[in-house]
C-alpha cells in the first residue's frame, strides 16, 4: 500500500504511525509544511513563509507529490491544517486524524480566527472518507462539525507495546519516589505547576525526584523555576530523547503526571501505562476514556499546585494501590492499544477504500 502522510516528521506521534506503517509493509511519503528538505519529508508550500502559510499555499506541492508518487491513498493529521490543504486536492481516498475534541478552535482563539478554522473543518470532514478518532470525546468533537458515524473510526493507533513494556520485577516499597512527565515543554502541558507540587511534595518526602523528558520554548523558564525553588540535581531535564530511553525512564519512575486541560487520548498516558507507572492525570474526558479513580489511576478536578502535591502525598501512603493500578494497567495497554494490531485494522479499512475508489 502506497501511502502519502501530511503531517509533522519530528512530532512523536507521526514517527510512531509511520514506523507502524512501514512495519506492516505499507510505503509512506511524508510531507509537511514545517520541513525543508532535510528530515526525509517534502516540503510543503514556500519553506521562508511560517507554516500556518505553506499549508494554505501548499495545495500544489500535494497535487504534485500525488502525480509523483501515486499514492493509493491520503493521510492528513490533524483537520483544520493538513486535512483542509489535503481536501482541497481533491483526492480520494482522503483520511483524516482528529488530534483531539477542540477540532478547529480553543477558548484562546479569536472569533475570526475561530470562524476560519470552523469552516476548515467542516470543509474538510465533508470530503473525507475516513476519519480517525483516539476515544469517544474526540467523535463527539468530530459530530459537532457534522462528521458521520460511517465516516468516524473510532480506536487509538496504539503505541509499541514491544519497547513501553512493564519491568520484570515491580517495587513499590522502595524509599526512593521518582516522578515523571513526558510532555513536551509547552505552556498548555502546565510543567511549571508540576515542578511547583514537586517543591512542595519533595519537602516531605525528600528522597524523591521528578523527571522531565522532552524539549520545548519553555524549557530555560522551567530550569530558571527549578534553581529558584533550590531543586536542582532533584529536576532532570533529559531533553528529547529516543521512544527507548522515554521506556527506560518510565519503568524506573513511580508516578506519572499530567495537567493538559484538553487532548485526545494520550500516547504519552498509554507508553506510561504500558510501562507500570500510576498516573494521575487531570479529569478530563480523554483522562475519564482510560482512567478509572481508585482502580488504574487518579483524576484530578483541581489542579493547582498545592491541590496536585496533596494528591502526590496521599497516594504514597497507598502502595497498594500503586501496585495493582500498575498491573491493571499493563494489562490493559497490552489488551486494547498494542500498535501493531490496531493498525492492521487501520490499514484493512484503508484496502476497503481503495477497493471501493478502484470500482468508480
Amino acid at each position: 500500500m502506497n501511502i502519502l502522510f501530511l503531517g509533522e516528521p519530528q512530532s512523536p506521534n507521526t514517527i510512531s504511525w509511520v514506523e507502524g506503517l512501514r512495519a506492516l509493509g505499507c510505503v509512506v511519503t511524508i510531507a509537511s509544511a514545517r520541513s525543508d528538505g532535510r528530515d526525509g519529508a517534502y516540503p510543503i508550500g514556500p519553506v521562508s513563509f511560517p507554516p500556518r502559510l505553506r499549508v494554505l499555499m501548499g495545495t500544489a506541492d500535494i497535487k504534485k507529490l500525488i502525480k509523483k508518487f501515486k499514492p493509493d491513498i491520503l493521510i492528513a493529521y490533524r483537520v483544520t491544517s493538513y486535512g483542509y490543504l489535503a481536501a482541497r486536492t481533491g483526492f480520494h481516498p482522503l483520511v483524516l486524524a482528529a488530534q483531539n475534541e477542540n477540532i478547529a478552535f480553543h477558548p484562546t482563539h479569536s472569533n475570526l480566527r475561530g470562524k476560519l478554522l470552523s469552516y476548515f473543518a467542516k470543509y474538510a470532514i465533508s470530503r473525507a472518507d475516513l476519519i480517525h478518532s483516539w476515544s469517544v470525546n474526540v467523535s463527539k468533537g468530530l459530530k459537532r462539525f457534522d462528521a458521520s458515524d460511517e465516516q468516524i473510526l473510532q480506536l487509538h493507533r496504539g503505541i509499541n507495546t514491544s519497547v513501553f513494556e512493564a519491568p520484570e520485577n515491580w517495587d513499590f516499597q522502595k524509599t526512593h519516589i521518582k516522578l515523571i512527565s513526558t510532555r513536551a515543554l509547552y505552556p498548555q502541558y502546565r510543567i511549571g505547576d508540576l515542578i511547583k507540587a514537586f517543591s512542595v511534595f519533595n519537602s516531605k518526602y525528600e528522597d524523591s525526584s521528578l523527571v522531565i523528558t522532552g524539549d520545548g520554548p519553555m524549557k530555560q523558564d522551567l530550569v530558571e523555576l527549578s534553581k529558584k525553588l533550590e531543586l536542582l540535581g532533584k529536576v532532570i531535564f533529559t531533553g528529547r530523547v529516543s521512544p527507548e530511553k522515554v521506556a527506560k525512564e518510565l519503568k524506573d519512575a513511580d508516578i506519572y503526571v499530567s495537567l493538559i486541560e484538553t487532548e485526545g487520548l494520550s500516547s504519552s498516558l498509554l507508553e506510561a501505562c504500558s510501562c507500570g507507572v500510576f498516573p494521575i492525570v487531570a479529569d478530563i474526558p480523554a483522562s475519564r476514556c482510560l482512567i478509572e479513580p481508585g482502580k488504574n489511576g487518579m483524576l484530578l478536578s483541581n489542579t493547582s499546585p498545592a491541590e496536585l502535591a496533596k494528591a502526590l502525598c496521599s497516594l504514597i501512603e497507598k502502595r497498594e494501590l500503586l501496585k495493582s493500578g500498575a498491573s491493571f494497567n499493563a494489562m490493559l495497554i497490552s489488551e486494547k492499544f498494542d500498535r501493531e494490531k490496531n493498525l492492521g485494522k487501520f490499514v484493512e479499512r484503508y484496502s476497503s477504500l481503495i477497493e471501493k475508489y478502484k470500482q468508480i
